[in-house]
């Protein structure tokens, strides 16, 4: 399975911003140079999360973009949905559907059991197993 770069990259811009809830707004271009992301898909990016709520810009001098609510309640699958959608596996053979509907609800599991915050610490820190 393919993790989308759409996903990737919302991800590290999510957790870029992770440490300045609340803070301060912070530019599209401190985020696409210091977690070289491509500017034009960060902006694509950005606006998805915009538009799903996890995300607003603040406009003006000092603006930018910050979370929208605290990092601890903004899990993985927030993210996932609001950049991929829902996950799901489409037009399944009867005989196979049941390893798919598996597969389905153990990646949501996953997903919705990572929370921004936690996420940040164990990447602050190198720790990428769980």
């Amino acid at each position: 399975m393919r993790i989308s770069k759409r996903f990737e990259f919302g991800l590290i811009a999510a957790l870029y911003l992770t440490p300045y809830y609340k803070i301060k707004a912070i530019s599209k271009k401190e985020i696409a140079n210091n977690e070289n992301i491509p500017y034009k898909y960060l902006e694509i990016v950005m606006k998805l999360l915009k538009d799903s709520g996890i995300i607003e810009s603040k406009a003006g001098l000092g603006g930018g973009y910050m979370l929208k609510m605290d990092p601890s309640k903004i899990t993985a699958l927030q993210l996932f949905n609001a950049l991929e959608g829902k996950i799901t596996f489409e037009n399944l053979n009867y005989k196979t559907a049941y390893v798919y509907k598996s597969l389905e609800s153990s990646i949501t599991d996953a997903l919705k059991s990572i929370d921004l915050y936690e996420l940040k610490k164990r990447s602050m820190h190198n720790e990428y197993y769980i």
